[in-house]
């Protein structure tokens, strides 16, 4: 079973983080939202060898995280799910929502993740479009990497934040899984150029500056959600949601009132 927190009464929806995360990002990013909603049950998971979930001999590949989230769905929560994914828990959402549609009410894939061996001509360059250089002397030295390099928007608010939630994740990932789990990471039906349509009310966002996932790849998705809403945001990276966080917000409320209408 995988580690999580729930939280909220009602529709169940399925929160999967990122690679070398854990379900702490995914809470700060998504409750601020929620926290005025009702009638939503949030599941926070720990993904395999991530948080306060150990790793698995047997997980080797993409393929097996996802086989451990659909195991997740099926024993411990028993019914028909939204799920909300961001960076690899986006591929990881689009791929139980491609293979097991009938268990899937919706999606939102945030910044979703692409092949490591995916074209890097297709990700624009790291671009700062909100720099904070009074913040630079006060960047510790296992963070100046990720202050110069990933974050589009540099403020107070997001450094804290990533001191908060993600640094601590990153030390609790297991390296060696992890390791493992990139040299197969595209997921099976992907390399078979299987990709089913999913009906659903579905989200994606991407950012303009993301240089770690890019913009094209989450456009060349519409096809396979027909139901999509799809935004891509100036002045946002990988961490969109802290950097452009207003517009994000407004973006998964609508795909909650889209989810709500379907469910009737």
């Amino acid at each position: 079973m995988l580690n999580h927190l729930v939280l909220g009464r009602g529709k169940p929806i399925l929160v999967l983080h990122g690679g070398r995360l854990d379900h702490r990002h995914m809470m700060e990013t998504l409750e601020p939202v929620f926290q005025s909603l009702d009638g939503w049950r949030r599941v926070y998971v720990d993904l395999p060898g991530h948080g306060c979930r150990p790793p698995e001999a047997n997980i080797r590949s993409l393929d097996d995280v996802l086989a451990a989230v659909m195991a997740f769905v099926e024993t411990v929560l028993g019914e028909r799910c939204a799920i909300i994914g961001e960076s690899r828990g986006g591929y990881l959402a689009r791929g139980f929502a491609q293979l097991r549609p009938a268990r899937v009410s919706g999606v939102a894939l945030i910044v979703p993740a692409r092949h490591w061996a995916a074209d890097p001509s297709r990700l624009p360059a790291h671009l700062v479009t909100e720099p904070g250089p009074t913040l630079r002397s006060e960047v510790a030295n296992e963070e100046v990497w990720r202050f110069d390099n990933f974050m589009v928007v540099q403020n107070r608010a997001i450094l804290e934040k990533t001191r908060r939630c993600k640094l601590p994740a990153l030390e609790m990932c297991d390296a060696e899984q992890d390791a493992r789990v990139a040299k197969q990471f595209e997921l099976a039906h992907d390399l078979q150029g299987q990709a089913p349509v999913f009906e659903g009310p579905s989200l994606i966002v991407a950012g303009r500056q993301d240089s770690t996932t890019g913009y094209l790849d989450a456009i060349d998705l519409l096809p396979q959600f027909p139901r999509a809403t799809i935004a891509v945001l100036d002045s946002a990276g990988h961490g969109l949601a802290w950097e452009r966080p207003e517009l994000f917000d407004a973006l998964l409320r609508d795909w909650l009132v889209r989810l709500a209408r379907a469910a009737g």
